[in-house]
């Protein structure tokens, strides 16, 4: 029998992880398709792909040089399209072989909801500010407001979610939301 599927999905910074982390610390499973196409980018056939379409000087010691790669890409959004398809069959096929595995729900942290077909319970969309959306990646990753907003402004929004997450507040905000989302899902 097929578990519920709910993807988690929202722009950079808008608090995706953090609610997975939530959901962890309360007993639910949770997947991150991000560190999925992480260990897909570790496959020498998929660097070579990148290489081939990036260039080589995006590949050092083998492995993809992420932050080089993150900045190239997203200041092209035909670029972008092509090296997401170099992933996107990959976790297609994991999120669809964890669906049959043993649980009641499993929520899956997706950044890009339409990357690939697939059929969702739910989509749970977390929004918040583009200043706070800012703010939280430069102070995460280090990078400049420039990058962040480069990279927003190459992210689409969700076109039809099922609910949405306001995390605009703290965290003790964010989690009596998140409570109060499940129960109206019938999920606690």
């Amino acid at each position: 029998m097929r578990r519920k599927m709910i993807a988690l999905t929202g722009f950079i910074g808008s608090g995706k992880s953090t609610i997975a982390s939530i959901l962890r610390q309360w007993g639910y499973k949770t997947v991150d398709c991000d560190e999925i196409a992480r260990q897909i980018a570790d496959d020498p056939e998929v660097v070579a792909r990148a290489a081939r379409l990036l260039g080589e000087q995006y590949v050092i010691d083998g492995k993809l040089d992420r932050a080089a790669v993150r900045e190239r890409v997203f200041a092209c959004p035909e670029l972008l399209n092509r090296y997401q398809a170099l992933f996107f069959e990959g976790v297609r096929a994991r999120i669809a072989e964890l669906a049959t595995q043993e649980g009641n729900v499993l929520f899956v942290e997706i950044p890009v909801i339409d990357a690939f077909p697939f059929d969702w319970d739910e989509v749970w969309c977390v929004q918040s500010e583009k200043n706070t959306l800012v703010d939280r990646v430069t102070a995460r990753d280090g990078v400049t407001a420039a990058s962040v907003t480069a990279t927003l402004a190459n992210q689409k929004p969700c076109s039809a979610p099922t609910r949405i997450i306001c995390n605009n507040g703290s965290l003790a905000e964010l989690e009596r939301t998140l409570g109060e989302l499940l129960v109206c899902a019938g999920l606690r």
